[in-house]
């Protein structure tokens, strides 16, 4: 006769806490904890963040009149390309000549065509709101690309007032540059979370992260600013293989080539083409162009004979050289980084075959995002303070990143939200005071040096020895 299977008592249920005051302001006091510190609510807060942009990008362009600066003088100059002038010597507009590269062209082709002739400027208004929007989606998945990140940084993504300015109020084609690169180190965290399953997976991502690098060069220079940071990562990414490295590389001058083709007119050698291709190249790739005093964000404190120094700027190219040295040389070459001295790297970059260390912690699927997210934006932002000119609309370049960077000084995050207040203030005094440039200047410079000295987001390898557990 078969056994009657035993019953288990039921589980009695947990007994609810009572019902009292203190207990409703404990729950309400652990819920502000949680929405500020628990990584588990930064996928909750993420997408509110996101449409947060969007709606108060509409609220924005409702209430506060559009303001023109540059706007219509990209449209004129667009005019003349779409008449079919393309000598850039002749491309120009009420505040002058073109000086952006075959991206910025392009890219604002499509915006004439959607605008009627760059004429309705409510549809320009609420397609940089969406580009907005678009930047911050993209800026979350970076930031929840790292481990442990907890919410509060995503609420500085929405609480510049000058940033939104820049992008709804006055349409600049830095939003655009911006963009391009938050999914470049979107893709480059993408190809070391997936490096361990796939070896083609993660160097075709780094391939395609080239490609958009270029489309952001082509845009506009500043995003030359990561060239240094997005070199090494890209370097390690395809595992120290110089022939992937190259290709990685090749694709960076090949997109330049595609973006401004109608102004390089490669097929033809004669004296007009020649002309031509040298008045784009002189015209749009320009280093040697200097801004107006009465413009600058971050120098007033300097004298504008000073300011205008050729002594002034190769001061400034010195100081980003020696800053950018010190962390590539003790961070981003780190032997506790790469797993291998930098002797031993040179030495092994004469090799045929992949040399990349087993303990690279840019490979690393829980703590290479982190890294990779470190290097682009110190790169970054090494070159922002050492600039010789920051005007109103370069705040988008770095602005997305300086709530990851707070968050990785490790700084109580009451003193970053007090730090992030100070630094927007300094960015919407108008004009520039000796008292708000050298306030910004030193801002930028101490989350540079808390980074820089928070060893820990660096080298920590805590993940990587509990997942080895």
């Amino acid at each position: 006769m078969a056994e009657t299977p035993s019953r288990e008592p039921a589980t009695a249920p947990a007994e609810l806490p009572e019902f009292t005051l203190a207990n409703v302001v404990a729950d309400i006091r652990h819920g502000i904890w949680a929405l500020i510190h628990d990584p588990f609510v930064f996928r909750i807060i993420a997408p509110i963040i996101i449409v947060a942009t969007s709606i108060l990008a509409k609220i924005i362009v409702s209430l506060v009149p559009y303001t023109e600066i540059d706007f219509s003088t990209y449209m004129q100059q667009i005019r003349l390309v779409n008449q079919g002038v393309i000598d850039y010597n002749y491309i120009e507009g009420d505040s002058g000549p073109i000086v952006y590269p075959g991206g910025f062209v392009q890219i604002y082709q499509a915006i004439n065509y959607l605008t009627n002739d760059g004429t309705d400027i409510p549809v320009a208004q609420l397609m940089f709101g969406y580009v907005f929007a678009a930047t911050n989606l993209l800026a979350a998945c970076c930031y929840g690309m790292v481990e442990n990140m907890p919410p509060w940084p995503l609420y500085l993504l929405v609480l510049s007032k000058r940033l939104f300015s820049i992008y709804v109020l006055r349409l600049f084609n830095d939003c655009f540059t911006t963009i391009c690169m938050v999914a470049v180190c979107l893709l480059l965290q993408q190809a070391s979370y997936w490096h361990a399953v796939s070896n083609l997976a993660s160097f075709l991502l780094t391939v395609v992260a080239g490609d958009v690098f270029s489309v952001a060069i082509s845009i506009k220079m500043n995003a030359l600013l990561y060239l240094p940071g997005f070199v090494i990562v890209s370097y390690f990414l395809v595992e120290e293989n110089l022939l992937k490295f190259l290709v990685v590389l090749a694709v960076i001058p090949f997109i330049q080539v595609m973006m401004g083709w109608k102004f390089l007119l490669p097929f033809f050698h004669d004296e007009g083409a020649s002309t031509i291709r040298w008045n784009y190249i002189n015209n749009a790739f320009n280093f040697s162009r200097k801004f107006l005093y009465e413009w600058t964000v971050n120098w007033r404190f300097v004298d504008e004979t000073t300011f205008l120094s050729d002594n002034f700027a190769h001061l400034l190219l010195a100081l980003h050289v020696v800053v950018l040295m010190v962390f590539i040389f003790t961070r981003y070459l780190s032997k506790r980084v790469i797993g291998k001295s930098i002797f031993q790297l040179v030495i092994d970059g004469f090799k045929p075959y992949t040399t990349v260390a087993q303990n690279n912690l840019i490979l690393d699927p829980t703590v290479g995002p982190r890294i990779i997210f470190l290097i682009l934006a110190t790169s970054n932002v090494i070159g922002v303070l050492f600039s010789r000119s920051l005007h109103y609309q370069f705040l988008a370049w770095y602005c997305w990143q300086l709530p990851f960077l707070l968050f990785m000084t490790n700084w109580n995050y009451l003193l970053c939200f007090g730090v992030w207040i100070v630094h927007e203030l300094c960015w919407n005094v108008f004009p520039s005071t000796p008292l708000s440039s050298i306030t910004l200047v030193t801002i930028l410079f101490l989350v540079l040096v808390g980074v820089w000295a928070n060893s820990k987001v660096w080298f920590h390898q805590e993940d990587k020895e509990k997942k080895n557990v």
